[in-house]
């Protein structure tokens, strides 16, 4: 697929996108493939004034990932994207996630690494060209951030593209940390935090959730982000109870996991965003705010009453 080069200065910018860097992507994403230009301009008139200042700052972010050229971020976005609609088809026929297991996701994903760089690039570029991810992010960025002061200790469990991480560090935490299990993904959200440059140093490590602690007292946290984490594992619940016990007394919780969304990694489905609060509950924790984001500018009457695609993010206290 080819593609212009970062410098846009002479593309024109249609109305009413405006000239942002979040315009500039919205105009390479539909000059590289013209089919998907009906959904961008569809998500750029339904984008709020609020959440449009957030997807803004964060296609600048992208745009000093990307360099001087942005086919990789738009080819992995494309191919997510005509994956996430092939896996939809067949989620419509079986009921079900194609795959339910761990093992399996690793194998079509994660041990994958060329599939897994596609699926990295495309979940970065989603954030500002995705409704549901668009409307999560700036309930993050305004909701939740102000919990990550000067003092606090901030973890992140599965920080994949790094930008939430970067956000929390920009809010000069005494301590920002990321933990995952995929070297793969440690590398993505290491490099990726490293070229944007953090106002606080993160240290991001390879760490199972489900390991025993080092010590009590070192391990405690005052905020905890699991941002769609929880559809990838068998045992979700089990990751919150664990998340409970890294926390700090009163310490927060943010949450976001989607609804009714096969991909090829996803393995546990969530059915409607009550089963997602009720997991938080569970596990202990008490819930102060929700929000639900469906995709493809759906209402979320629409998306409940047909089973389509939400993006469920809670904030919640321990």
């Amino acid at each position: 697929m080819e593609m212009d080069a970062m410098n846009t200065e002479a593309m024109p910018i249609p109305a009413p996108w405006g000239n942002s860097a979040w315009a500039r992507w919205l105009t390479r994403v539909e000059r590289a493939w013209p089919a998907h230009g009906s959904f961008l301009r569809g998500v750029a008139q339904g984008t709020t004034p609020a959440a449009r200042e957030t997807a803004a700052r964060n296609a600048e972010l992208i745009e000093r990932l990307a360099g001087d050229d942005a086919t990789g971020l738009i080819d992995g976005y494309r191919w997510m994207c005509e994956m996430v609609l092939a896996e939809e088809l067949d989620f419509r026929r079986e009921g079900r996630y194609r795959h339910s297991t761990f093992e399996q996701a690793a194998a079509a994903v994660y041990s994958n690494r060329p599939v897994m760089e596609r699926y990295m690039s495309g979940l970065l570029l989603s954030q500002v060209l995705w409704p549901n991810h668009i409307a999560t992010f700036d309930f993050y960025a305004r909701h939740y951030l102000s919990r990550v002061m000067n003092g606090t200790r901030h973890l992140e469990i599965g920080p994949g593209h790094g930008l939430l991480l970067f956000h929390a560090a920009e809010r000069r935490p005494a301590e920002a940390v990321g933990w995952d299990i995929s070297p793969t993904s440690l590398a993505h959200a290491r490099s990726c935090l490293e070229r944007l440059g953090c106002a606080t140093p993160v240290l991001v490590e390879q760490r199972d959730l489900f390991a025993p602690l080092d010590g009590a007292d070192e391990q405690r946290f005052d905020s905890v982000v699991m941002s769609e984490l929880l559809e990838h594992l068998e045992a979700p619940g089990r990751a919150l109870a664990a998340a409970r016990r890294l926390l700090s007394r009163g310490g927060s919780l943010f949450v976001n996991a989607p609804v009714n969304s096969p991909a090829l990694d996803h393995i546990f489905l969530f059915r409607s965003p009550e089963e997602l609060i009720a997991l938080v509950e569970e596990a202990g924790f008490s819930i102060e705010e929700s929000q639900v984001a469906p995709a493809s500018g759906y209402s979320e009457a629409r998306a409940r009453r047909q089973g389509l695609p939400m993006s469920v993010a809670i904030i919640a206290r321990a």
